[in-house]
């Protein structure tokens, strides 16, 4: 379950996505250089092989770490593109391009929102798409994308190798069909349809989507800035009275426990202007995380890591450890404000900085992020712990299970 949005704005365009899945995978931020390859050679995605090409370009992934595809990124073009889970009235494919091998491939091999858009309908109808991507437990589906650069949105949505997409200046999607008959273009070569023909109903709205969908949608309006994306990302809905103490799967940042089997485990932000700049928590749970700043093609620095660094798995788990002993508690409004306050001033030094001082920036953010934790994981203990036994019963095994890692 997943939740992106997406925005053709002046003077930046805009990109966010929480990335929502097993509490205990790890999701690692990793930036991949350019590179060159033998084209004779081919490509191990994450079940299946396919032609290799000559270059691919450098890109900023949110991956699981166990997956060869990411949740979200961006690449060294500006091109953004995320990924959501789909269902869809099909059999799903055993073993072919999962959703996020496209987004990955997307990434790897355009230069445009345009380009990437094409590329991956090309992949789709050559290889399929399908593929467990349960990291603890099976789960198939099919996918929609939500693809952008600085000048062009599209919305490209799948079932098995049928397509629709359609052009947009501001978009959100969620895990659910939202094109009928109103797309650009199908791959039936006419309109038809699209959600009514292809969408598994059940599934779709026991999902959570259509609640998630609308509460990214009211932000479309009134969003201009990274900071408004923040606060997108950490949207409870208003029957949530403690998200550390109930699972709820109807709000953008997502809280497992109960009958509520995933969580958000990562967020990230893209602002598309000169730079491009990334606001990422490299963390679950986007409500009690701070998002840290990372320009695009700087020096490596947590929250961003080398491809393959296991130190990005170790760095995910670090924070993960303040969440689960957060989980259960009301944290007070001095933690929210200090929260907001470490941010605040992050993005206002962002703003007013060079890209050498931005890498610095990086450092001492993820230095006072630390700090900040430790601080308050003093104070946790202090705090009384409410929320079902069921709820408490779920996080239990899921501790039991992490520990046995």
């Amino acid at each position: 379950m997943c939740d992106t949005i997406g925005l053709l704005t002046s003077p930046k365009a805009l990109f966010a996505k929480n990335s929502d899945r097993s509490p205990n995978e790890p999701q690692a931020a990793e930036f991949y250089p350019a590179a060159d390859h033998d084209p004779d050679q081919v490509l191990k995605a994450t079940y299946i092989t396919i032609p290799h090409i000559s270059h691919t370009h450098a890109l900023l992934l949110s991956r699981p770490t166990w997956l060869w595809g990411g949740e979200m990124g961006v690449n060294e073009f500006g091109v953004c593109i995320g990924n959501e889970a789909v269902f869809t009235k099909g059999r799903y494919a055993k073993t072919r391009l999962i959703g996020m091998d496209l987004v990955r491939l997307g990434l790897e091999r355009a230069e445009s929102a345009r380009q990437a858009r094409d590329m991956i309908i090309s992949l789709l109808e050559e290889h399929g798409q399908g593929g467990n991507c349960g990291f603890d437990h099976e789960f198939f589906y099919d996918n929609s994308f939500l693809i952008m650069d600085r000048e062009e949105l599209f919305v490209l949505e799948t079932a098995g190798r049928d397509w629709v997409y359609k052009q947009m200046q501001r978009a959100s999607i969620s895990n659910r069909l939202t094109i009928g008959s109103d797309g650009d273009a199908y791959s039936t070569g006419k309109a038809i349809d699209f959600r009514k023909t292809h969408l598994e109903p059940l599934y779709s709205h026991f999902s959570g989507s259509a609640d998630r969908l609308a509460q990214t949608r009211a932000c479309l309006a009134d969003a201009k800035n990274a900071a408004d994306l923040m606060r997108a990302l950490r949207q409870h809905r208003e029957d949530v009275q403690n998200p550390l103490a109930q699972g709820s799967v109807a709000s953008p940042c997502m809280h497992a426990g109960g009958m509520v089997g995933d969580h958000s485990t990562a967020s990230m932000i893209v602002e598309l202007g000169e730079q491009i700049r990334v606001w990422l928590t490299g963390s679950s749970t986007p409500c009690i995380s701070l998002f840290k700043p990372w320009v695009f093609g700087a020096e490596i620095s947590a929250p961003v890591f080398a491809g393959g660094d296991p130190s990005a798995e170790r760095y995910w788990f670090a924070r993960e450890a303040f969440h689960r002993q957060a989980i259960g508690r009301a944290l007070p409004k001095e933690f929210y404000a200090e929260r907001d306050l470490l941010e605040s001033a992050w993005r206002a030094e962002a703003d007013d900085s060079s890209e050498e001082s931005l890498s610095e920036l990086t450092r001492r953010a993820a230095a006072e992020e630390s700090a900040f934790y430790e601080r308050w994981t003093s104070r946790l203990t202090s705090l009384p712990i409410s929320g079902t036994r069921r709820f408490h019963r779920y996080w239990q095994n899921k501790n039991a299970a992490l520990g046995s890692r």
